[in-house]
This record gives C-alpha cells, sequence and structure tokens, in this order.
C-alpha cells in the first residue's frame, strides 16, 4: 500500500533520532525504540525593573510525543550457487535484515523466476516452505554489544538450523538479521550455462506480542496522533518485481549457475608405418604407407571438454579387432590422473583375438578451459600391427 504517513514526530524529536535512508541497509542503525515517550520541558527567567521574577517551568506540563514504528526491511542474496547437474540440496542464502525500529515476526515465500536470464527450474517446488531453514544473528563473541553482526556463522554464532514453519514465524528485533537457506534439487537435464533463478519475499509481520500477531503490518491511515500508541510508518524499498516498496516487503533473487563438462569424443585412424617400424615408439616417426599386414596402424581417441567443470572419474574403454596384434598405448594430452591399471594393458604383441586386447584408462580428469582457450583436450594413442 502507498505510505501517507508524514515524520513528523521524527523531525520533532530530531535531538532524539538518528538520521536514516529510505531502504537503504544500514548497520547498527541504533533508532529509538518504537512507543518511546519523548518529554521534554523549559525554563523562563526574566528581570522587571531589574527585579529577578519567578522562573517559568514546564515540568508540570511537559511537550510530549511518541515515537513511531518504523516498519524497514531488506532481503538481500549471499551470493549465486555455482551447481553441477544432477546435485540434490543445493544451498542459496539470503539475508532478512531488520531496519526498523522494532521487533517484527516475517513470512517467507519463494518465487521460481521464468523470465531471463532464468533457462530452467529446479527439481523442487519453488512456492514450497519445506525447503526453508532459518538462522538468527543476534551477535556473539565476534560482536559485542551488537545484536547482529551481520556474518553467516552458521552452527557458531547464529546456531542451529530451525525449519520454517509459516504458522509460527520467525521474529527478530531492530539491526538483527535472520539467515535464510533455500535447498533445491538440480535436474539432470540442465546442461552448461543454464541459470534457475530463485526469489525471496519477505513480508513483514506483527509480532507474537501484538494483538493482531501474524497479521501483515499496515501503515497508518488517519494522520498522525503525536501521543498514544506507536503507529506504523512504512518505509521499506522495492527489490524486485515480486513487490513494492512501502508495502512491508522485501524480495532478492540468488540463482544456480549450472557448470558442467561439455564432453566430446572422437576416434581417428592412420597407418603410423607400412613396414612396422617404431610401432612401439609412441610418437616415434611416422612414414605412413599402406594397412599391408605387418603394417602399424595408430589409434586416436580424443576426448574434448569446452564446458566451464572439469569431467572427472573418465573411463575409456577399447577393444582391439581380431585383425591386431598389440604394441603399445598411452594416454595424454590435457588429462590428469588416470591409469591402465584396470585391466592392465597387454603385453607386447599380443594377439587381439577373441577381445584379448583390452584397453581401459580409468580414473583421469579433463580439466575445464582456462581463458582464452575454448576447450581442453585428452588423448589415448594405441598401436598394434595388422596381422
Amino acid at each position: 500500500m502507498t505510505n501517507t504517513k508524514t515524520f513528523l514526530k521524527a523531525l520533532l524529536g530530531a535531538s532524539a533520532l538518528t538520521v536514516f535512508a529510505t531502504g537503504t541497509a544500514q548497520a547498527q542503525n541504533n533508532f529509538t525504540p518504537a512507543g518511546t515517550s519523548v518529554s521534554n520541558t523549559f525554563t523562563l527567567d526574566y528581570n522587571v525593573g531589574g527585579v529577578v521574577q519567578p522562573q517559568i517551568d514546564s515540568s508540570a506540563t511537559p511537550t510530549l510525543f511518541t515515537v513511531d514504528r518504523l516498519v524497514d526491511l531488506t532481503v538481500t542474496s549471499n551470493g549465486d550457487a555455482t551447481v553441477a547437474p544432477g546435485s540434490t540440496d543445493e544451498e542459496l542464502v539470503f539475508s532478512v535484515s531488520n531496519e526498523g525500529n522494532d521487533t517484527q515476526a516475517y513470512a517467507l515465500t519463494l518465487v521460481e523466476e521464468t523470465a531471463a536470464p532464468d533457462t530452467i527450474d529446479t527439481d523442487d517446488a519453488a512456492s514450497g516452505t519445506s525447503n526453508i531453514v532459518y538462522y538468527i544473528d543476534a551477535g556473539g563473541p565476534g560482536a559485542p554489544g551488537l545484536e547482529g553482526n551481520g556474518v553467516f556463522e552458521p552452527g557458531g554464532v547464529d546456531g542451529s538450523p530451525i525449519p520454517y514453519d509459516p504458522a509460527n514465524p520467525p521474529e527478530i528485533g531492530p539491526d538483527e538479521v535472520l539467515w535464510v537457506v533455500v535447498t533445491q534439487d538440480i535436474p539432470t537435464s540442465a546442461t552448461d550455462g543454464d541459470q534457475a533463478d530463485i526469489t525471496l519475499v519477505a513480508d513483514t509481520l506483527e509480532p507474537a506480542s501484538s494483538p493482531s500477531a501474524g497479521t501483515p503490518v499496515t501503515a497508518d491511515g488517519d494522520g498522525n496522533s503525536l501521543t498514544g500508541a506507536a503507529e506504523n510508518v512504512l518505509a521499506d524499498g522495492s527489490g524486485t518485481g515480486n513487490e513494492v516498496a512501502n508495502a512491508g516487503d522485501h524480495s532478492a533473487t540468488g540463482s544456480y549457475v549450472i557448470a558442467s563438462a561439455d564432453i566430446a569424443g572422437d576416434k581417428v585412424v592412420s597407418v603410423h608405418s607400412e613396414d612396422g617400424s617404431t610401432c612401439s615408439t609412441i610418437p616415434g616417426s611416422p612414414s605412413g604407407g599402406y594397412g599391408i599386414p605387418g603394417a602399424c596402424v595408430e589409434y586416436v581417441i580424443s576426448v574434448e571438454n569446452s564446458g566451464s567443470a572439469a569431467a572427472t572419474d573418465i573411463v575409456v574403454n577399447d577393444v582391439l579387432p581380431d585383425e591386431l596384434e598389440f604394441a603399445t598405448a598411452v594416454f595424454g594430452g590435457d588429462f590428469t590422473g588416470g591409469s591402465f591399471a584396470s585391466p592392465a594393458l597387454p603385453a607386447a604383441n599380443t594377439d587381439c583375438v577373441s577381445g584379448a586386447c583390452v584397453i581401459n584408462l580409468t580414473g583421469a580428469t579433463l580439466p575445464a578451459p582456462v581463458l582464452p582457450a575454448t576447450s581442453t583436450t585428452g588423448t589415448v594413442t594405441i598401436r598394434a600391427y595388422v596381422k
């Protein structure tokens, strides 16, 4: 709703209040608590004909005003999460900061965005609440005298996770921070560069101490009453298109960014030497020729990664045909790790009949390219004689 409340009380009590900027995150505002009655008196001294007259003292009738309730909050994403296709329980962390001057409760909802740059949905229903836990940042040894130190410290100062229950919404005081952790599963169909955007919306509610506990706060609409109960002034900004300013809610978007290996593989064959020379020496000196009996042929299997994540636990398996005798094999290029140990390479000059020549690279890793490179390539080179 539109905020029509003026800040008259705050202006009258400028000496008692800290100046604030609407909708701007502030560390330790230390605002005067809502409902505080600010009392002020004065004295008047004067002379008449050089004679001191009785002092006028207003202490019996002080000037009073009540500090109203500033309702302000900011939701902030703690950063995007880089995830792999098919990963589960991946976390996005948000902070909800109470930047007002009274304790408030907060309703939390999730929105699964669909507009660009979002390209995929997660496997969880974003509108659900079973995948939300929160921590209350109430300070501690690292923040003596402060209510919230603004650092996400799960299991430490911020305590243990509390499952979000819409029927029992969390409450925080002024300057305190609510850390909200959202978990989602990533579809196995996601590809490198995909993105799933999740927005957290926090709506300010009346706290448990209020007669209308659990209901959304509303702005006072009948004008400023200088004394009496504190009246609500909604001063929140707008974080995303899921809410508007001065309505008691705020939001921020966090993203799951898919980082995956983009793997391609091919195999080529050539005649290394017609007479079989240097067949057991890789690379050796190729002389080419014809693939006649006794010639040495070379197979090169190339594995290319053009994605943004490393491919791990790579297995390249090749069983040479019956028409060959094994000579030797090596792997290299951008492969790291890996071995021909399981099974071991066949002995030199092994007859490949009936699948006797198994070349099996296991446990290799092919890292992602580093700019300006656009891909990495690992190779397996196999030499064999034509029978």
